[in-house]
């Protein structure tokens, strides 16, 4: 009975610190975006409201990739406090070990990161799915590129051959903004430009919105529409040019099936999907490292010092983390590998330090 209280008391403070760091970032975050999207020529001429409404659905796919941070901050603030008012002291001399005063800690970090990774990752992914919508329709025609990822593509239709190439990238690569083409005759030859505010795949063509046709030795054409004939899938263009990030992780799985069907490369969603179940564990971890710096008994002075440690040691995981997701990503390393390794040494090498604290 003593040990229930004593747990659900820590995992109510952790819980609440997590909540307020969590608002904290969240409005540091949307204030300093907000004030970056405005300073962009080509949100210019959008209201407040539009450009208060786009930095709003950009900040959840921020808050997503701090979320390791947020749990140590919240874990070494939590482990602080109590240290400071004693009640970690207290609580070790009735005979409660550092694993019993861990466990709300734990059990906390996992039911976060479960809820991360089920329920707030497919709200990012919708949210960002949106923001990329939403300035390909509305902020076409800037010099910003939102994407460095989206590739030119080699395409072929009705015996017409075409590079199409794209700045940002919407609805799993089916839209795509500030557009441009190369159409090429039978001998290979570029025979015409197209730029395009908008272009959206259709059944074997492209529709391009709001054209400029150039062709040699001619004006510019302006019509309303363009269509450029196209042999390419929905299925490939999403593989070629869609952010794993922007895919719940609901659907990452039937993506990868499609993707493997089709003969594509699928290490990139692989990686994310394995990212993704392995977070519930990379929070785990991160509290460990959390607890090895901010359960001993801290004396005036020491605090500044304490959280100097822990986020080195939260930030040597992240940069860790964040090298092995881009070598799963290329098939350097197996996404497996590269997701769980990472997590499993650092959780690993957090429990061998809290044993050698605890036992000596």
């Amino acid at each position: 009975m003593r040990n229930w209280t004593l747990n659900r008391y820590f995992f109510r403070m952790y819980v609440v610190s997590f909540l307020s760091t969590l608002l904290t970032v969240f409005a540091l975050i949307y204030l300093i975006d907000l004030i970056e999207v405005s300073r962009r020529s080509r949100f210019e001429d959008l209201g407040f409201g539009a450009t208060a409404l786009f930095s709003l659905l950009r900040v959840p796919s921020f808050i997503g990739q701090a979320f390791p941070f947020i749990v140590l901050f919240s874990s070494i603030y939590t482990l602080l406090t109590l240290n400071r008012r004693l009640e970690l002291v207290v609580a070790r001399a009735s005979g409660v070990s550092i694993w019993q005063i861990l466990l709300p800690f734990v059990v906390g970090s996992f039911l976060i990161g479960i809820v991360a990774t089920f329920v707030y990752n497919p709200l990012t992914a919708y949210t960002k799915t949106l923001s990329e919508d939403m300035q390909t329709t509305m902020t076409a025609g800037g010099d910003v590129s939102s994407s460095d990822r989206v590739p030119w593509l080699r395409q072929e239709g009705d015996g017409v051959q075409s590079i199409l190439g794209a700045k940002t990238v919407a609805r799993g690569g089916t839209v795509l903004g500030d557009i441009t083409a190369f159409v090429m005759n039978d001998e290979g030859i570029v025979k015409e430009r197209i730029d395009a505010a908008r272009a959206v795949l259709n059944d074997e063509y492209w529709l391009l919105e709001k054209p400029r046709v150039t062709r040699v030795g001619y004006r510019p054409e302006f019509p309303k529409e363009y269509k450029l004939p196209t042999s390419l899938r929905p299925e490939y263009v999403e593989q070629r040019i869609a952010d794993p990030e922007a895919i719940s992780i609901w659907q990452l799985g039937s993506k990868i099936d499609v993707a493997a069907s089709l003969g594509f490369n699928t290490d990139a969603f692989r990686m994310q999907y394995h990212t993704l179940v392995a977070q519930p564990a990379l929070f785990i971890a991160m509290t460990l490292l959390a607890a090895t710096v901010a359960t001993r008994f801290s004396r005036t002075g020491q605090s500044g010092r304490t959280i100097a440690g822990g986020v080195m040691a939260g930030f040597v995981l992240y940069v860790v983390t964040f090298l092995a997701k881009a070598l799963g990503s290329n098939d350097v390393v197996p996404p497996v590998m590269a997701a769980w390794f990472p997590v499993l040494a650092a959780g690993l090498s957090g429990v061998t330090i809290l044993l050698h604290q605890e036992d000596g």
